[in-house]
């Protein structure tokens, strides 16, 4: 019989391993560009950090599973005779429509060695009824690559995005920009975010700072990043996040946009974006945008190989 709950430190071992039952083979990048595979023991945390994320070592696993637990999402373990054997993490956002107030599925996992057991869809049966005692509007998924396990489940694809660049230019527009120093998630509850949602509002905040969660891996910390609040003539208050891009097919001096804005976004946020951009010396903008917010891009903008889908589950 499987029960789920909420997963606690002492669950790091066995989520690490279910995470590491993914990868088919360890491997290193060489001085010359190459992959050859190694053991896993061999590897640093930045490169087990490569085959997947946090989830890939004892360490920075401990490290995500804290902060999730600390109050930024909930992690959640499926079990059998008292065994983990398989691991979800969710998020609870709240924005304007049309996401609306929901619980998103960051993480759903099994361990290779449990598949097809009927555990992933416990564990969406738990997530569900988290939800319903939260009062969400909706249970929701990005970037569904299972997309038939959450169609039988009742969730439906409503949303496509899509990858994007634009380059930064000089316009006439007024504005005053200053370094963003507050770090509580609250400041951006119920604000949109239509550059750089990947997955929900909440967790994408949680990205904003690597020293909360790279702590020990220089590759991670070093990365350059810029927090910028800014707010425009007439008073739209917006916050961006430039961060260098992770993109293999990303272009030299370009950064990755996030951005939060308090009120609907118009293209008057983004001229100011690319006019402060261009100012930095920052050539081009490489970000995400779901097709809601396309009409925003300028049109100059050219989209990337990246897709994504969102699949949702309503419950109001």
């Amino acid at each position: 019989m499987v029960t789920v709950r909420l997963a606690t430190l002492q669950d790091t071992a066995a989520i690490c391993a279910i995470h590491c039952s993914d990868v088919p083979q360890w491997t290193r990048l060489t001085a010359d560009g190459q992959l050859v595979a190694t053991d896993y023991e061999s590897l640093s945390l930045y490169e087990r950090w490569q085959h997947g994320g946090a989830w890939l070592s004892l360490e920075t696993c401990a490290v995500h599973l804290n902060r999730l637990l600390a109050g930024s999402g909930f992690p959640l373990v499926a079990c059998v005779d008292g065994q983990v054997v398989a691991e979800a993490e969710v998020y609870e956002s709240f924005e304007p429509p049309p996401f609306g107030h929901n619980l998103e599925i960051s993480v759903i996992n099994t361990h290779i060695a449990h598949q097809r057991r009927g555990y992933g869809k416990a564990l969406i049966a738990y997530i569900l009824q988290m939800a319903r005692m939260m009062r969400c509007e909706r249970v929701c998924v990005s970037d569904a690559d299972a997309q038939g396990f959450y169609e039988k489940l009742g969730f439906r694809h409503t949303l496509s995005g899509y990858g994007v660049r634009f380059p930064t230019e000089t316009g006439r527009i007024l504005y005053q920009a200053v370094e963003l120093t507050q770090r509580d998630p609250k400041q951006v509850k119920g604000w949109h975010m239509p550059f750089g949602r990947y997955r929900g509002s909440r967790q994408e905040w949680d990205k904003l700072f690597p020293q909360d969660w790279a702590a020990g891996i220089p590759e991670l910390l070093n990365r350059a990043t810029v927090h910028l609040q800014m707010t425009l003539s007439g008073g739209q208050r917006l916050i961006a996040f430039l961060s260098e891009p992770e993109q293999s097919d990303a272009l030299a001096g370009e950064m990755h946009l996030a951005c939060w804005t308090e009120r609907p976004p118009t293209p008057l946020l983004v001229a100011a974006l690319r006019d402060w951009a261009y100012r930095q010396g920052i050539p081009s903008l490489l970000t995400y945008v779901w097709e809601t917010d396309a009409h925003l891009l300028p049109s100059a903008a050219t989209p990337t190989d990246y897709v994504q889908t969102f699949y949702e589950q309503r419950l109001q």
